[in-house]
């Protein structure tokens, strides 16, 4: 992309999200797939969706052949996520199923690689969202973002919510939450996104690539993205 300005015409490069996410049964791919429809509809944004690596071994899945065969469709679908991945990109999307009340361990296991990142403040400034999948109302989703969000702001990413009431047309929540998106799929995982999760993850996709957009404009005209993304000392 070219930006053209009072005394500046230079190209602009696209900018990169990453939407990052482990799965159970579904539900949270789903919300992925949302998340990154919303953010790629910006022209000078590109958008990739990779699964965060599963550490439960094959053998727990040989007596479950519907969680089997989704696996299987995930694999098919998504490529791994590595940490090159996480560092490469200008913005980030995380997603994960409710486990007990809080995020998964598969993702605890691939935030807890980043150390060396974090004292090296690699990741310092990126913007980044959440979302995460529930099998009832009240089972944890908004305790579970939130408790996602420690460890990103630890090492000094942006998180980015949704305000109300930007995702309906009155002053309550119809869906979502303001620290995420979130999709209640019903214990079984039979329930299908309604329009207003669907919604809700496309709008979040959108503010963060807005927001990688600011973190990231690099022009010569505004200096403020230029102060608050360099590196801190």
């Amino acid at each position: 992309m070219w930006y053209t300005g009072y005394d500046l015409f230079v190209y602009m490069p696209k900018k990169k999200i990453i939407v990052l996410f482990y799965s159970f049964t579904g539900g949270t791919a789903a919300l992925a797939r949302e998340v990154a429809k919303g953010a790629s509809g910006f022209p000078d944004i590109s958008v990739e969706i990779k699964r965060i690596p599963e550490t439960l071994p094959d053998s727990f899945f040989d007596d479950k052949p519907d969680l089997k065969k989704r696996r299987q469709k995930f694999e098919k679908e998504f490529s791994v996520a590595t940490i090159d991945d996480l560092l490469n990109a200008d913005g980030v999307a995380l997603g994960t199923p409710v486990h007990f009340g809080s995020f998964a361990s598969q993702v605890k296991q691939f935030i807890d690689q980043l150390s060396p990142i974090w004292i090296e403040g690699k990741l310092v400034n990126k913007p980044a969202a959440l979302f995460c999948s529930s099998g009832s109302v009240h089972g944890g989703e908004e305790l579970t973002l939130i408790s996602m969000m420690i460890p990103l702001l630890n090492l000094g990413m942006i998180p980015v919510g949704i305000p109300y009431p930007i995702q309906g047309t009155g002053s309550d929540f119809d869906a979502g939450s303001p620290y995420g998106a979130i999709f209640v799929t019903g214990h079984k995982g039979e329930k299908k996104m309604s329009s207003g999760d669907k919604k809700v993850a496309q709008i979040l996709g959108r503010r963060l690539a807005t927001m990688t957009q600011i973190m990231n404009c690099s022009c010569k005209k505004c200096t403020t993205c230029t102060l608050y993304t360099k590196k801190l000392s």
